[in-house]
């Protein structure tokens, strides 16, 4: 994915946008940014300064090409605002798929120190703009959701605090408004988001590029890409993320947020780090010589790696986490399998057994690996299933 992506930015152009190179990375690759507009209001955005999260560049350049292509967009926000896009800030970490730098640092908590080359590309940027308004755009893993019953997050929003006081600056109510301004309007047009729009977590650090443009006076908004059970390429959340920067593009150009309210901005759900199983199967049949019983197993994805910062969803090893009645453990799919029987006996089910190594037989007789029972109903999955 690495390559891939970094191929697909480095072969963008766009015959409206102004191209140029704004920097080198820490091992040399070369950092692009594309301006449209000359409008008075100005935007700044960027993606991928983690960089195992490409989803975020993949909607940045939707967003071009969108811009590129619509007649009427253009026509719009030609003369409204002067865009300014970074699609890859992180090369090194996009080729590595890592979230930090060549370096080991996370760019997005050297917004002080500016200690990476890529943070001082990003700052010289803000220095250049001055804008008035900030995309930082980002991927969190699927594991975070909004409401009860849990319901994986589509994309979390966050108009970043600037002060330890939770201050409510101009800048910040400005982000705010946006935000409601978005949310309400992707609920109407995104399919599946309704009740999946959620608001990020807003810890003030310092260190960060949002809470310190914001702090700077330029309003800030946070993106971030959910996933759903069933679609690995994020196709759902790349869509919702590129729609919301572009109706956060017209509602600039026509001040058309400022009648929203910070009220509306925190009525929406907030975004949560479930920690439930990530899907349980109810009723399995365990016959051995020692006794007949039912039993639920509980599923969890575990990471492949020692760190903790590698993304849960790229990892293919699913494990029982749990065993028993699982009735009131929470969880974001339930699968009933009543009828099936685990194929060998109560040894071969434990805590921290891989479900590849995992046969049911169905009602009919034939046998099926777990892992791949799972997989299809996480392919399968919609939102009646999340309990």
């Amino acid at each position: 994915m690495g390559n891939s992506v970094l191929d697909i930015v480095q072969q963008w152009s766009g015959k409206t946008f102004r191209e140029e190179s704004i920097g080198r990375s820490y091992e040399g690759r070369d950092i692009r940014a594309f301006t449209f507009g000359d409008g008075r209001a100005k935007v700044l955005a960027w993606s991928q300064m983690h960089g195992n999260e490409p989803t975020s560049t993949l909607a940045l350049l939707d967003v071009l090409n969108r811009i590129e292509e619509d007649k009427t967009m253009k026509k719009l926000l030609r003369h409204s605002i002067t865009l300014t896009a970074i699609p890859l800030l992180n090369p090194d970490g996009c080729i590595r798929h890592d979230r930090r730098n060549a370096q080991g640092i996370d760019i997005n908590r050297d917004a002080q120190s500016l200690i990476s080359p890529e943070a001082k590309i990003l700052m010289s940027a803000w220095e250049r703009l001055h804008p008035d308004f900030a995309y930082n755009l980002h991927d969190q893993e699927t594991r975070y959701t909004t409401l009860y019953p849990p319901t994986p997050t589509l994309i979390a929003m966050l108009a970043p605090e600037c002060s330890h006081d939770k201050a409510i600056t101009p800048a910040r109510e400005r982000a705010m408004k946006l935000i409601a301004h978005t949310a309400k309007h992707l609920d109407n047009i995104c399919d599946g988001a309704k009740g999946r729009i959620a608001r990020y977590d807003d810890v003030y650090t310092p260190t960060a590029f949002g809470d310190t443009f914001m702090q700077l006076g330029t309003s800030s908004i946070l993106i971030e890409a959910g996933s759903m059970p069933g679609d690995p390429e994020r196709t759902h959340a790349r869509a919702a993320m590129s729609m919301a920067i572009i109706k956060g593009l017209e509602a600039i150009a026509q001040h058309q947020f400022e009648a929203n309210t910070v009220q509306e901005y925190d009525s929406l759900p907030l975004n949560k780090d479930f920690d439930g199983l990530e899907m349980i199967l109810e009723g399995i049949a365990i016959h051995d010589s020692l006794g007949n019983y039912q039993a639920d197993l509980g599923i969890r994805r575990v990471k492949t790696s020692c760190n903790p910062e590698d993304f849960i969803d790229d990892s293919h090893d699913l494990r029982v986490m749990n065993i028993g009645d699982l009735s009131s453990t929470p969880s974001i799919i339930r699968t009933k399998l009543n009828g099936y029987t685990l194929k060998g006996t109560h040894k071969d089910l434990y805590i921290g057994c891989k479900t590849s190594e995992i046969t049911l037989v169905a009602p009919d007789g034939s046998c099926i690996n777990a892992y791949t029972l799972i997989e299809n109903n996480t392919r399968d999955f919609d939102s009646d299933k999340t309990k």
